[in-house]
């Protein structure tokens, strides 16, 4: 996850029910992200009984700074089973429940032109990281030798990123991109028996092993048992990796476990590796919206094109906040 929402740089999905937030709330965008007191799309068997806030209810400001303090009227609380009923939500056009718009993705084609017209040299991105509050605003540089991740030297493509702090549970910076891992709260995609099943997938396809098309292509690259490996690599093991760099080096004849950066692995069981990202990106990906579809095609190329998607030594130096940034999250906090 400022006094008032701010629209986002180009077209998104808007709630399609209940009334707007009035300016003088606090809230951001609220279709963006799983707020304190909302359900998200993966709540629906937890707190079902549960009574709160759907996510396009008008929210207000309480004593908390941050998000934990807003609320909504009693009358417009609803069960957390009723919102997110998969007969009343949609991902395509969001109505109760709390979602992440894709165009706050890293790479995403808004997100670039907001880096740009603010004169940024580097990439915008949200981001979870529990060491700072919600609403912080970070850069997180390349570095080397603080940890047994890859050192800068090892991702020469990598930008410097300037980062908006959106959401809760990593103990690290944890980049909001395509392909990342789907973890223990998934709304992404059903993986096989790795992961419950969102009542309401945000895509139709994504990199598992129901999407038979990337298997394919994973196998043609010498993953001959990703059918079985895939799953537990896109919950478990950070997602899809692979880069430009990486990419260069097997071209020359180097392993794949070689190739892949330190802390990185690119053997199957341990992590899989894309080298082409034209093709494997537009295989890995569809999402229920054909924004989505663009959005995560754009983030996924972005993220292989500037060696971005593996786990990375970086510093993290909190700033102020940029203006194309904090424009497309809505989050100014006071």
């Amino acid at each position: 996850p400022s006094p008032s929402p701010s629209p986002s740089p180009s077209p998104s999905p808007s709630p399609s029910t209940g009334p707007s937030p009035p300016p003088s709330t606090n809230a951001a965008p609220n279709f963006y992200y799983k707020s304190w007191q909302a359900c998200s799309a993966t709540e629906a068997e937890a707190f079902g009984e549960k009574f709160t806030c759907p996510a396009d209810a008008a929210l207000m400001c309480g004593a908390d700074d941050d998000v934990r303090g807003l609320y909504c009227a009693e009358s417009e609380k609803q069960s957390c089973a009723d919102i997110l009923s998969p007969s009343s939500i949609n991902p395509a056009s969001p109505g109760g429940a709390g979602w992440m718009s894709p165009t706050l993705m890293l790479g995403s084609s808004e997100m670039v032109a907001a880096a740009a017209a603010d004169g940024y040299d580097g990439a915008y991105a949200v981001v979870t990281f529990d060491k700072l509050p919600l609403g912080t605003c970070i850069e997180v540089t390349p570095s080397s030798g603080s940890s047994q991740f890859a050192p800068s030297s090892a991702v020469p493509l990598a930008p410097k990123l300037k980062a908006q702090i959106f959401n809760t549970a990593a103990s690290a910076v944890d980049v909001y991109m395509a392909g990342g891992g789907l973890g223990a709260y998934n709304g992404c995609s059903a993986a096989g028996s790795e992961t419950a099943v969102p009542p309401v997938p945000f895509y139709s396809k994504y990199a598992t092993s129901a999407n038979t098309d990337f298997v394919s292509h994973l196998q043609s690259i010498g993953y001959s048992n990703a059918g079985s490996q895939l799953d537990s690599v896109v919950t478990w093991q950070g997602g899809i990796r692979g880069g430009a760099t990486y990419a260069a080096c097997i071209a020359s004849g180097g392993s794949k476990q070689a190739c892949a950066p330190p802390g990185n692995g690119c053997n199957g069981g341990g992590g899989i590796c894309i080298e082409d990202a034209e093709t494997a990106c537009a295989l890995a990906f569809e999402g229920v919206g054909s924004y989505t579809t663009t959005k995560a095609i754009e983030s996924c190329k972005f993220a292989f094109a500037y060696d971005l998607h593996w786990n990375r030594d970086v510093r993290v130096e909190v700033v102020a906040f940029p203006a194309g940034l904090t424009e497309g999250t809505g989050l100014i906090p006071a």
